[in-house]
């Protein structure tokens, strides 16, 4: 798996709960790591081990340390190349719910080593959708629910969002986009504003 994801989970519990809970993660994890490289490639296996160890840690239900780690990626400051990537999907948040399956190949285009799930979106009609993340390692569909959560507040649209499990492999979530101009938006511009 690479590294970016790694890292990025690293930085979301150095953010969010502090460099300590860090360090003994990485301890109760026993495997010489004490910060991971974006570049390099790591076992699959050790995220699911990872997260486990944090969310005890924490007295957190795994699914919901995902979930905000979702939220993390989108509404953290560290993260706004994450969401310029998901932002460029479209004006408004059916557009961005659209642009979904094109993600993976997107992120592909800007980091060639990293493989996202494959996403199907599926229009039941009247605000309705049903999100299917196909060869999603276990968890990843807790991510995406942080991930359409907290773009929904970006967008300022009133969307109910729901993880309906995960079935032969596929984790699915029930999207109902309420009101599109529900609230004020967080600023956003294709291009990157001069500091």
């Amino acid at each position: 798996m690479n590294g970016l994801i790694y890292r990025s989970f690293e930085n979301f519990l150095r953010n969010t709960y502090g460099a300590e809970l860090w360090l003994r993660t990485m301890e109760e994890l026993d495997e010489g790591i004490e910060s991971f490289e974006p570049m390099f490639e790591y076992d699959a296996t050790l995220i699911q081990r990872i997260t486990l160890i944090a969310s005890e840690f924490l007295d957190k239900p795994r699914e919901v340390l995902l979930e905000d780690f979702g939220t993390y990626l989108v509404a953290h400051p560290s993260s706004e190349r994450v969401r310029r990537l998901l932002r460029f999907g479209g004006v408004d948040y059916k557009d961005f719910l659209d642009s979904l399956e094109d993600l993976r190949g997107r992120a592909h285009l800007a980091v060639p080593d990293l493989e996202l799930p494959e996403v199907r979106l599926e229009e039941l009609g009247k605000g309705e959708f049903e999100l299917h993340c196909q060869g999603a390692d276990d968890g990843a569909g807790h991510v995406y629910v942080g991930l359409l959560r907290a773009l929904a507040d970006d967008y300022g649209a009133l969307v109910l969002i729901d993880f309906d499990g995960r079935h032969n492999g596929v984790d699915q979530i029930s999207v109902r986009l309420l009101e599109s101009d529900y609230s004020e938006g967080r600023g956003f511009a294709l291009t990157q504003q001069a500091s």
